[in-house]
């Protein structure tokens, strides 16, 4: 059995490797809050722990720890970081291979699990540089321990463990402490274990208020204006929710589980399987503790597809059963073949999946990429400042320096040019900005009268012309 578990985990992570090392190629351009976080993660790299809590984003996770380490070993700062995050989305599979071996038979766990396996929203997020493909790891991790406690093992190290894992979630994405406070307590009330649950909860309040009292960076994190429920409460509006951002979560929705996955819910559905089983009550309360979070999130906040993952994990496991269902009646179909009946579906699901990321992304901000690096070669590597509409320029012109520009807003203050010769020159002047990226689509004026730029490099591209002037900064001290 553990022979056919081992070539099952193989086939999906090679088949999970080859979709993402797809949308990687089609993804050249990394996405905008990849420059905060490789700043960040160079003062790691050179040990300035303050430094890096106080740059950028104003926080760390084990995320940001994990790229200096990367870098050690490939030496390029992009490259690492989204090798960090690839390898993390890639490995979310087995967690959610063997969460699927406890709910339902082998066959449907391998077919759901090549459904997720190939999962658009997920492919697409897994060679960004950002947190979440690791949160998606340790937060699939305390699913599956939770799961095998309620089936399998009742055992107190793996109620431990569970918890644990959603605790390390948290530490990356602030939404892994809803599964981490709430989990236990549906486990505990799902086993009859209903005593417990005011242990627990006594328990969960005297740690909650250790960590609150003992690590200041925890408060400004979860007791922060911006983050507080009552926060939450008070911007919440309905309207806004069901008319403005209504018709987006459900097209979000939609996107992030994919249609394959819808289709094949459809057809194999049977509700009465649902009704019974532990672990689908389990799923159920998780979902619905998710979507009403979210919900009061969007209402109250902001909206984005990337949030719908803490409802899309515990969600996503109802397939399993529907898919044990399909494979059923194609056994039939096929004279009893039930490996063809795999084969079919994993053919079906591959091809209309893989239809969601054909297109090459960001093609609009190759740009960024293309001078970047072309500043890195004029300067032989050299660490460069550049004032442009986008952060990203900065990053690939930096990608080999340890050198960092905390205050990566100002280098986005195109601005500043509106307010004449004088004021811009004293604002690059002193934040010691050395090139300036001019875009015809996106600044309001030219920079060909301004007398301290130099035109170096001019790049017509798609009807747009993109300019790189030098800064004369010499003319600072002549001021």
């Amino acid at each position: 059995m553990w022979k056919w578990k081992i070539k099952a985990v193989f086939i999906l992570l090679l088949t999970s490797c080859i979709i993402k090392l797809w949308v990687w190629y089609r993804t050249p351009v990394v996405n905008p809050d990849a420059f905060e976080y490789i700043e960040q993660a160079k003062l790691l790299y050179k040990g300035s722990l303050s430094q890096a809590k106080n740059c950028g984003k104003h926080y760390l996770s084990l995320y940001h720890f994990l790229i200096p380490i990367a870098y050690k070993i490939f030496k390029e700062w992009i490259f690492s970081a989204r090798a960090v995050s690839f390898f993390f989305a890639v490995i979310t599979t087995i967690p959610v291979f063997f969460s699927f071996l406890l709910i339902c038979n082998p066959a449907a766990a391998f077919v759901s699990s090549f459904l997720f396996s190939v999962n658009p929203f997920l492919s697409r997020l897994s060679s960004e540089i950002i947190k979440d493909q690791m949160f998606w790891f340790f937060l699939n991790l305390g699913l599956l321990l939770s799961i095998y406690w309620l089936k399998r093992n009742r055992n107190l190290v793996f109620f431990l463990l569970s918890f644990l894992s959603f605790l390390c979630s948290s530490l990356i994405r602030i939404e892994g402490l809803l599964f981490a406070i709430f989990s236990p307590v549906f486990l505990l009330y799902l086993s009859k274990k209903k005593k417990l649950i005011y242990i627990y909860l006594l328990l969960i309040l005297a740690f909650v208020l250790t960590v609150f009292l003992f690590v200041p960076d925890i408060q400004k994190i979860y007791l922060s204006k911006r983050l507080g429920l009552i926060y939450f409460i008070k911007k919440f509006n309905l309207k806004r929710l069901f008319i403005d951002i209504g018709p987006h979560i459900l097209g979000g929705i939609l996107y992030v589980f994919s249609i394959p996955y819808f289709v094949l819910l459809i057809i194999g559905i049977k509700k009465e399987q649902f009704l019974h089983k532990i672990e689908f009550k389990y799923l159920l309360s998780l979902s619905v503790l998710s979507i009403s979070f979210l919900l009061i999130f969007f209402g109250s906040l902001c909206y984005s597809k990337r949030y719908l993952a803490i409802f899309f994990f515990p969600s996503f496991f109802f397939i399993g059963p529907c898919i044990s269902n399909i494979i059923e009646r194609l056994e039939s179909i096929l004279n009893n073949n039930k490996r063809s009946a795999i084969i079919f579906l994993c053919i079906f699901i591959f091809f209309s999946s893989i239809i969601y990321n054909l297109k090459q992304r960001r093609a609009h901000a190759i740009m960024y990429k293309k001078a970047g690096q072309y500043i890195a070669k004029i300067q032989h590597g050299k660490f460069s400042t550049i004032l442009a509409y986008n952060r990203r320029i900065n990053l690939y012109a930096n990608e080999r320096s340890l050198k960092t520009y905390c205050k990566g807003r100002l280098l986005e203050n195109i601005s500043i040019f509106d307010l004449g010769q004088k004021k811009a020159l004293e604002y690059l002047c002193k934040n010691h900005i050395q090139f300036v990226f001019w875009e015809s689509d996106k600044w309001k004026i030219g920079l060909d009268s301004f007398s301290f730029l130099t035109l170096i490099k001019e790049w017509p591209r798609n009807g747009k012309i993109f300019r790189l002037y030098k800064v004369k900064l010499e003319l600072c001290h002549k001021k």
